[in-house]
């Protein structure tokens, strides 16, 4: 393994060399009475009754190889973990060889699991970890607020603050992203003061977080559907659990709708209209056209969009303006045009999930893009979000 070797390091080197040399100057007859694989009470490379200066070094030294030891860890354990070794190990989930095999406390065992999995979304994230820029611990704590959007600027905070300041600036945002959401009795008082606005553009990040009560039998059921849904390549590369849930409950309200629509056909002599292809749910936003920030209505109040979002919004919907009848940024009719052209499959490279489309302008309207056919492409959500934020690799190819 390749190992990135930093300045500290090369100090640290330095004065353990140092180290070594009074061991050897003014320990020598424990080190005689103590050969190679007999501390029996020590452990290897520890000697006690050393001077403060020695025992303060070496412990430093200690506790910072603890710390790579324990970032690189987490990197093997997401490899393990999210191409499925355990199973090839003798294990049915990544839990099971992690209490046997490891022997992880349950709270360590969780802390491992929730970081693994959001690395394969925090490509930057992963990336200091396995450069060792950024630690286990920091990493575990930006995690509760990060977004693909916001990892580079947690990251820089995470690596030029202390440990202390990270957790409390985490927890400042956490609470700044419920008072936005409607949640001020819960996050407390807003302060009289003038927000800061970096912080308040992190907190609109910030991801909604919900939890669901399973059985058992249930979260089994669960587990298998998702195991047998990616068995049958029915989930693409890349899809979380969030974006295989929404999909199964699309595929339920669009199998309910077009058995409905069948039952309801009525046999006629005229020839039939091309059939329309509408948007399969419909989602209520409110864009203020004063600060132009986009909010939704939600049981848990009124929810702020990100930009890209918004954005997205703009590209495929219909607009309502007081006194004004509705208009669709894509006419239906184009709109079906394009995704039968598109064969009803996302067009970024690499992709083609048919769940969730969503029809782009290439050249935003923005920008002075029109409607016809060359200027608009089938994306599904999630790649068209990608696009948005400047993201996707494929953005050139699309």
């Amino acid at each position: 393994m390749n190992m990135c070797t930093t300045s500290a390091d090369h100090v640290a080197d330095h004065v353990a060399d140092h180290v070594a040399d009074y061991v050897a100057d003014h320990v020598p007859d424990y080190v005689t009475d103590h050969p190679p694989g007999h501390f029996s009470d020590h452990p290897p490379g520890f000697q006690s009754d050393q001077p403060a200066a020695v025992a303060d070094t070496a412990l430093k030294k200690a506790v910072r190889q603890m710390e790579e030891a324990e970032h690189r860890a987490v990197l093997w354990f997401a490899d393990i973990m999210n191409r499925r070794l355990y199973r090839m190990l003798g294990y049915s989930n990544m839990a099971q060889y992690a209490e046997v095999e490891l022997k992880f406390s349950k709270t360590k065992r969780n802390n491992f699991m929730q970081l693994a999995r959001k690395l394969e979304q925090l490509p930057a994230v992963r990336q200091s970890l396995a450069t060792g820029d950024l630690g286990y611990t920091n990493a575990l704590e930006i995690i509760k607020v990060v977004t693909p959007v916001t990892q580079d600027k947690w990251i820089a905070e995470a690596i030029s603050v202390g440990r202390r300041e990270l957790a409390a600036k985490v927890k400042r945002i956490k609470a700044k992203a419920r008072r936005r959401r409607g949640g001020a009795a819960e996050a407390g008082q807003g302060s009289l003061l003038p927000e800061n606005p970096v912080e308040m553009e992190l907190a609109a990040e910030v991801p909604v977080r919900i939890s669901l009560e399973m059985t058992p039998e249930q979260f089994a059921r669960f587990e298998a559907l998702v195991e047998k849904a990616h068995k049958l390549g029915a989930v693409p590369a890349g899809q979380t659990k969030v974006d295989t849930l929404l999909a199964g409950l699309e595929s339920l309200v669009q199998g309910t709708s077009t058995s409905a629509n069948d039952g309801n056909k009525k046999t006629s002599a005229k020839p039939t209209r091309r059939r329309v292809f509408p948007p399969p749910f419909q989602v209520h936003v409110h864009k203020c056209p004063d600060c132009g920030k986009s909010t939704v209505q939600t049981s848990r109040g009124e929810l702020e969009m990100s930009r890209a979002d918004t954005e997205r919004a703009e590209c495929d919907s219909q607009i309502k303006r007081p006194g004004q009848p509705s208009t669709s940024t894509i006419p239906p009719g184009r709109r079906t045009e394009v995704l039968e052209r598109d064969r009803f499959v996302c067009q970024a490279p690499g992709c083609g999930n048919s769940r969730f489309l969503e029809v782009h302008h290439v050249k935003s309207r923005s920008r002075g893009g029109g409607n016809e056919l060359d200027n608009l492409i089938t994306l599904c959500s999630g790649c068209h979000r990608l696009f948005h934020e400047g993201r996707l690799k494929t953005k050139k190819a699309v």
